[in-house]
């Protein structure tokens, strides 16, 4: 068996990495800032000493020192961290202001830092995973704040899987698009979600860079973008399914 601090856990993706990383037995601290979801998840999976849940806000470096403390006294130890804490803004640069800025970087970015340097010390060997985005390296107008803070991320993580590495540590992310849930829908009805991620699918990608079967990772970042992809008008568009069967 192996534990986990799972930061974030709160957040609409969450769930479906949260049962595929219990129904293989691992023990996990679900950690987040919302208390009647963090009681909601521990009605659903819940169990003494296995799967816990812990109020607490690792934007702070108090609040993730506690919830990495917590993790080691109940589940006895850590070998890993899922963290999935983040914040989204769309806004062209003219209305952006600079502590939303500010907001992203911390929720992004310096969460993070926070539960990294929290998790460290416990960890002898393990694993580390992150969460990024396409538009780290292409960018969309209006997406500026967001991918800036997303971009420090991954290029934070990349770095600190050469220092960790010699540990044992395996320092990962997945990089994903919207994913498509509830929320998500009702907040956008005029977006086609067939571009959007299913949060299982995602899920997989945790439980592999959780696992052995990544033990060749150390600063990847494994792309889950299911159908999504940039467009303009002066590529040609993709071959109808009717070509493709004639070969």
């Amino acid at each position: 068996m192996s534990t986990f601090l799972i930061t974030g856990a709160t957040g609409p993706v969450a769930g479906a990495t949260i049962r595929l990383m219990a129904d293989r037995g691992d023990g996990l601290l679900l950690t987040g800032r919302n208390q009647e979801r963090l009681t909601a998840l521990d009605i659903e999976y819940g169990t003494t000493g296995k799967v816990e849940t812990f109020q607490a806000d690792v934007t702070t470096a108090e609040g993730a020192q506690a919830a990495a403390a917590a993790a080691v006294e109940r589940l006895g130890g850590l070998d890993g961290l899922v963290h999935m804490v983040g914040g989204f803004h769309a806004g062209p640069v003219f209305a952006t202001k600079p502590d939303q800025y500010e907001e992203l970087i911390r929720a992004n970015f310096l969460s993070a830092v926070n539960a990294t340097q929290a998790v460290l010390p416990h960890l002898n060997g393990g694993w580390l995973v992150y969460f990024g985005t396409p538009l780290v390296t292409e960018p969309l107008a209006g997406m500026g704040c967001y991918a800036a803070a997303k971009a420090a991320l991954m290029a934070w993580m990349r770095s600190l899987a050469h220092e960790v590495k010699q540990r044992g540590v395996h320092a990962n992310a997945v990089s994903m698009t919207m994913a498509d849930t509830p929320d998500a829908r009702r907040q956008r009805p005029h977006v086609d979600f067939d571009q959007a991620i299913d949060p299982e699918l995602v899920a997989r990608a945790v439980g592999f860079l959780t696992s052995d079967a990544a033990a060749g990772l150390y600063g990847s970042i494994v792309p889950v973008l299911g159908k999504f992809g940039f467009s303009t008008p002066l590529a040609a568009p993709p071959p109808r399914p009717s070509v493709l069967a004639e070969g």
